[in-house]
Parts: structure tokens; C-alpha cells; sequence
């Protein structure tokens, strides 16, 4: 094709204007799902306390007619407690910054915070899935709350070599695949225990493996135009009631519960808040604005043994 002389093309043009979306389009997963489950509750005390009960083992009870009374039943309670954690993110922001003009945002400093909010919940979710006991914290030292592994020494099933006394981290044993009759075996035990689990919560990893093994019992979901069966198991039938299986993309990143399957009744997990989710500006100290966000809370594992946990499984 024989060149044009003279010819403007685009790309000999200056001074466009950028044609700049005036969206920002961020994917990163936000979903806190044990955080939620839990729901609130109030911590008055860096030292979260609660009371725990249970029934006696059922037995053999024959009354002689007319005799008189001379046994007698008590039962006392256990006391449970947690430290609340402080968990924090800061916002700094320049006066220039917060000045010039930016596609997708309208406020440099209100957009910053919401973005450190979100992660914010997230770190408060990695919390509650730690492996870790309570550390009472000093002055160099932080607090931490006790994590969920650690709660469920009653109802569980280890990897060989593995071990969780609820004294000390768990001790992460040899991986092996999850399987059907591994979660019957702790479904059992949580329901002889009294609890009433509803939830199956893990990472997308473990939560991609169950589908494949959960067969017998399990209902899928289908589409109701083609009739057709997908490969994802979203509820499971037990013998003792239907479980809900939530994959937790957070809990993927947390060590030792990324290898676990946590089987729970949501009635007794709760997030006691010492101080809830708040924002609040710092002193001004140069050319910029800093905000700093809080929130102070601890796990309040109402009463362990509702629920249960499979750990050191893998995905292949």
C-alpha cells in the first residue's frame, strides 16, 4: 500500500486526554466466614471469662417404693476464659495526595481507610483460626488470643504423630486425604457430646477434595433446567443432621488450619469485642492526614465440645 504524504495518524498526536476508567476493579476475596458465623458478644476485661456445664453419664436409676433419700447429685461448673487481641491498621495519607484528583476515587483518605478496613477483618479472621494458645502480653510483649484449633481437643481426628492438648499449638501430624468415614467418626462424637453441628468449614483446596469423597450420604446440588448433577457437594446429609460445607479462603493462608476440616456447631462461637471496629484520626503532625483503625475481641468458645475437628488433610 503506497504511504500517504502528509497523513496525521494517532499516534503522532499530542496533548489526548487519558481515556482512564473511572472504576477500580479489585477482586481480592474479602470474606470473612467464620468471623460472621460467629456473631458478637461483650468483653468487659482483657481476661474474657464464661461458664461451661454438662449432664452426668446416663445410668441405671431404681428407687426402692418408701425408701428414703440418701444420695444426692451435684454438679459445678468450668470456668473458660481468653485474652483479647488488639488488631490495628494505620492510614497516611499526604495533603497533596488527598488534594489531586484520581479516577475511581473521590477521597484519597476515606478510600485508603475502607480498603485497610476490609483487610483489617481479614487479619481479625486469620486470628481466630490461629494455632496458638492465649499469650497474656507485657509491655514488649502483644496479647493474643487463644485460636480455634486449640479449643477442639474433644471431638478430633489427627494425622499419625499428631497431637492438640488445648494447653500448647497443635502438632501438625503426617497429611493424609480426607475421607467419608473420617467425618462420621467425629460427627459421631460431637453428636454423643451433645453438639449440633451445621457448619463444615475449610480451606478451597480441602473444600474442592470433599466433594469428590462425600458420596454416600451427600446431596448435590442440581440444575433444575438441565438435569443435570454439577460436582460440587454443597450440603451434607448425616446421620445426624445436614452440614453446610463453607470453603474459607483466609483460613487457606493460616498454618495448621489450612490443613483442617473444622466441623461446628455456630451457636457456641462467639467474638467477644473488648472495643469494636472503629476508625479515629491521629494528632497531625506534618502535611498529611493519619488515621489509625482498631478493634480489640477474643474468641468465646461457649462450650468446645459442640464441635469438632478433622486435621492434617491434604488435597492430593
Amino acid at each position: 500500500m503506497a504511504t500517504v504524504s502528509g497523513q496525521l495518524k494517532d499516534a503522532s498526536i499530542n496533548g489526548k486526554p487519558r481515556d482512564l476508567s473511572n472504576m477500580i476493579f479489585d477482586i481480592s476475596p474479602t470474606d470473612t466466614p467464620f468471623l460472621t458465623m460467629c456473631g458478637k458478644a461483650t468483653a468487659s476485661q482483657t481476661l474474657h471469662e464464661w461458664q461451661t456445664d454438662a449432664l452426668k453419664t446416663p445410668g441405671t436409676n431404681a428407687a426402692v417404693e418408701g425408701a428414703d433419700v440418701t444420695t444426692f447429685a451435684e454438679s459445678n461448673t468450668t470456668e473458660l476464659n481468653n485474652k483479647t487481641q488488639i488488631l490495628t491498621a494505620a492510614i497516611n495519607v499526604s495533603g497533596t495526595a488527598q488534594k489531586v484528583e484520581q479516577a475511581g476515587v473521590s477521597n484519597q483518605y476515606a478510600y485508603q481507610a475502607a480498603q485497610r478496613m476490609k483487610e483489617l477483618k481479614q487479619d481479625v479472621e486469620f486470628a481466630l483460626l490461629s494455632n496458638q494458645v492465649a499469650v497474656s502480653g507485657s509491655d514488649s510483649v502483644a496479647r493474643k488470643m487463644r485460636g480455634l484449633p486449640t479449643w477442639l481437643t474433644a471431638n478430633m481426628n489427627l494425622g499419625a504423630s499428631g497431637a492438640n492438648t488445648g494447653t500448647a499449638a497443635a502438632t501438625a501430624g503426617t497429611l493424609r486425604l480426607p475421607t467419608e468415614a473420617i467425618l462420621k467418626k467425629v460427627l459421631t462424637s460431637v453428636y454423643k457430646a451433645g453438639g449440633k453441628p451445621k457448619k463444615i468449614m475449610c480451606a478451597p483446596d480441602i473444600r474442592v477434595k470433599l466433594s469428590e469423597v462425600l458420596t454416600g450420604g451427600a446431596t448435590k446440588m442440581e440444575n433444575a433446567d438441565r438435569k443435570k448433577a454439577t460436582a460440587v457437594v454443597d450440603v451434607y446429609v448425616s446421620d445426624f443432621g445436614s452440614l453446610e460445607i463453607i470453603p474459607n479462603i483466609v483460613q487457606g493462608y493460616v498454618p495448621y488450619s489450612q490443613n483442617c476440616a473444622f466441623v461446628l456447631d455456630e451457636d457456641y462461637w462467639k467474638v467477644a469485642y473488648l472495643r469494636p471496629f472503629q476508625e479515629y484520626q491521629l494528632a497531625k503532625t506534618g502535611d498529611s492526614k493519619k488515621g489509625q483503625l482498631l478493634v480489640e475481641c477474643t474468641l468465646e468458645a461457649r462450650n468446645p465440645a459442640s464441635s469438632g475437628m478433622i486435621a492434617d488433610l491434604k488435597a492430593e
